[in-house]
């Protein structure tokens, strides 16, 4: 495991309870959790309609990648999707086996997805891909599309890049040994794009910001990318 991952997964087991309290209040990722299931229940629409291998009654099927305690996982559940919590940290796990009990939480490394291809409508990232070092990122965005149906929908949210010279933002625990990785809209377009994504829209803090692919980040926290994959049909 590359020594930085390693750094983030054990700073994570680490503070699990103290960063759970920190980050339970969910509504400042609603609105996108709201684009999200409308984007994923349009995806199971046209899967139904179309037939095929899926059996058309199932409901849609999400990945939660980096799902931390679960609470995006519970959303999606609440939702009438079929959720699967993923992480690499053991405790985030059971806490989202606690939050959503009929789930099948799975672990594992978003960098190498131990799940099938095609498999999923949706894929949720929130706050998760940012710690994988920027040269994986594509082969990592790849494993993304590979998994996800034809049409599918994902959205990643990434730390955003400061002006030059900004300090980073200080940790509230002590010895963080987290890796973060922190960019621009354009560049976060030109990621997706190469890994083959349709990018539906990038955005800052909840405002479109990214309309033709140019465009800084330097006022806001977060970059929310939101994307499709390829549809045959």
């Amino acid at each position: 495991m590359d020594e930085r991952v390693r750094r983030t997964v054990e700073t994570y087991e680490r503070v699990a309870d103290d960063y759970a309290d920190r980050h339970g209040d969910r509504s400042v990722v609603a609105g996108i959790v709201e684009e999200f299931v409308t984007a994923v229940d349009r995806t199971g629409d046209r899967r139904r309609t179309r037939g095929g291998q899926t059996d058309p009654t199932d409901p849609p099927r999400v990945l939660d990648v980096g799902c931390g305690p679960g609470w995006e996982s519970a959303a999606f559940d609440d939702a009438g999707f079929d959720t699967v919590p993923f992480d690499l940290t053991r405790s985030f796990l059971d806490r989202a086996r606690e939050r959503v009990p009929d789930a099948a939480p799975v672990r594992g490394d978003m960098r190498a997805l131990p799940v099938a291809d095609d498999g999923f409508d949706g894929l949720w990232a929130c706050a998760s891909l940012l710690h994988v070092p920027e040269r994986e990122v594509p082969a990592t965005l790849a494993e993304f599309e590979r998994v996800l149906a034809d049409g599918g929908t994902t959205l990643v949210s990434l730390k955003a890049a400061g002006r030059p010279g900004e300090s980073v933002d200080a940790s509230p625990y002590d010895d963080d040994r987290r890796h973060f990785e922190r960019y621009d809209p354009g560049r976060a377009r030109d990621l997706f794009e190469t890994a083959g994504f349709e990018v539906v829209s990038v955005a800052t803090d909840g405002t479109d910001a990214d309309t033709e692919g140019g465009g800084t980040a330097a006022e806001d926290d977060w970059v929310a990318v939101t994307a499709r994959s390829p549809d045959s049909a």
